[in-house]
Protein backbone atom coordinates (compact mmCIF):
# COMPACT_ATOMS: atom_id res chain seq x y z
CA UNK A 1 0.00 0.00 0.00
CA UNK A 2 0.81 3.67 -0.41
CA UNK A 3 0.41 7.11 0.45
CA UNK A 4 0.22 9.38 -1.79
CA UNK A 5 0.15 13.03 -0.93
CA UNK A 6 -0.89 15.68 -3.33
CA UNK A 7 -0.88 19.85 -2.53
CA UNK A 8 -3.43 20.71 -5.21
CA UNK A 9 -4.24 24.31 -6.21
CA UNK A 10 -7.41 25.53 -4.29
CA UNK A 11 -8.55 26.26 -8.07
CA UNK A 12 -8.48 22.36 -9.33
CA UNK A 13 -9.22 20.49 -6.16
CA UNK A 14 -12.42 19.82 -5.77
CA UNK A 15 -12.33 18.79 -9.97
CA UNK A 16 -9.43 16.52 -8.46
CA UNK A 17 -11.63 14.97 -5.74
CA UNK A 18 -14.74 14.64 -7.63
CA UNK A 19 -13.03 12.63 -10.47
CA UNK A 20 -10.82 10.40 -7.83
CA UNK A 21 -14.15 9.79 -5.85
CA UNK A 22 -15.57 8.73 -8.74
CA UNK A 23 -12.91 5.79 -9.27
CA UNK A 24 -13.81 4.70 -6.41
CA UNK A 25 -10.21 6.65 -4.37
CA UNK A 26 -10.27 7.70 -0.94
CA UNK A 27 -9.46 10.96 -0.28
CA UNK A 28 -8.80 12.72 2.68
CA UNK A 29 -8.70 16.80 2.31
CA UNK A 30 -6.57 19.30 4.44
CA UNK A 31 -6.29 22.80 3.99
CA UNK A 32 -3.28 24.41 3.57
CA UNK A 33 -1.12 27.08 2.70
CA UNK A 34 3.04 27.25 1.80
CA UNK A 35 5.38 27.85 -0.35
CA UNK A 36 5.91 24.79 -2.46
CA UNK A 37 3.01 26.26 -4.75
CA UNK A 38 1.38 29.34 -3.71
CA UNK A 39 -1.37 30.35 -1.04
CA UNK A 40 -4.44 28.76 -1.02
CA UNK A 41 -4.34 24.78 -1.99
CA UNK A 42 -5.49 21.90 -0.41
CA UNK A 43 -3.20 18.47 0.75
CA UNK A 44 -5.19 15.44 -0.40
CA UNK A 45 -3.84 12.50 1.22
CA UNK A 46 -4.95 9.10 -0.45
CA UNK A 47 -3.87 5.70 0.28
CA UNK A 48 -3.95 3.42 -2.30
CA UNK A 49 -2.82 -0.55 -4.06
CA UNK A 50 0.95 0.18 -5.35
CA UNK A 51 -0.94 -1.19 -8.67
CA UNK A 52 -3.61 2.28 -8.98
CA UNK A 53 -0.43 4.88 -8.36
CA UNK A 54 0.17 5.72 -11.92
CA UNK A 55 -3.33 5.73 -12.48
CA UNK A 56 -4.12 8.25 -9.51
CA UNK A 57 -1.10 10.38 -10.60
CA UNK A 58 -1.86 10.30 -14.42
CA UNK A 59 -5.63 11.62 -13.13
CA UNK A 60 -4.26 14.36 -10.72
CA UNK A 61 -1.80 15.65 -13.68
CA UNK A 62 -4.39 15.98 -16.10
CA UNK A 63 -7.04 18.10 -13.71
CA UNK A 64 -4.28 20.07 -12.04
CA UNK A 65 -1.77 21.20 -14.62
CA UNK A 66 -0.38 24.12 -14.92
CA UNK A 67 -2.00 26.99 -16.61
CA UNK A 68 -1.34 30.89 -17.81
CA UNK A 69 -2.71 33.36 -15.53
CA UNK A 70 -2.11 37.65 -15.21
CA UNK A 71 -1.21 39.04 -12.18
CA UNK A 72 -0.15 42.43 -11.09
CA UNK A 73 3.09 43.18 -10.05
CA UNK A 74 5.17 46.38 -8.39
CA UNK A 75 8.76 46.69 -8.26
CA UNK A 76 9.90 49.30 -5.95
CA UNK A 77 13.61 50.07 -7.41
CA UNK A 78 14.97 53.30 -8.41
CA UNK A 79 12.28 54.25 -10.72
CA UNK A 80 9.03 52.07 -9.48
CA UNK A 81 7.26 50.42 -11.94
CA UNK A 82 3.56 48.43 -11.85
CA UNK A 83 2.10 46.61 -14.40
CA UNK A 84 1.05 43.33 -14.86
CA UNK A 85 3.12 39.84 -15.76
CA UNK A 86 1.67 36.76 -17.23
CA UNK A 87 2.74 33.59 -14.70
CA UNK A 88 2.25 29.52 -14.51
CA UNK A 89 -0.10 28.73 -11.82
CA UNK A 90 -1.56 25.75 -10.81
CA UNK A 91 -0.04 22.30 -11.15
CA UNK A 92 0.29 20.18 -8.57
CA UNK A 93 3.10 18.62 -6.17
CA UNK A 94 2.81 15.11 -5.00
CA UNK A 95 4.75 12.26 -2.96
CA UNK A 96 4.33 8.52 -2.88
CA UNK A 97 4.92 7.40 0.70
CA UNK A 98 5.27 3.47 1.79
CA UNK A 99 2.55 2.46 4.14
CA UNK A 100 3.94 -0.19 6.53
CA UNK A 101 0.71 -0.65 8.72
CA UNK A 102 -2.91 0.07 8.07
CA UNK A 103 -5.63 -0.18 10.49
CA UNK A 104 -9.70 1.03 10.21
CA UNK A 105 -11.41 0.98 13.01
Amino acid sequence: MKLIVAIVDEKDVDRVMSTLTRQRVSITRVSSTGGLLSPGNSTLLIGIDEQRVPQVTQLISELASLRKSVVPYTYEGVHPLTGLAEVEVGGFLSFVLDVDHFEQV
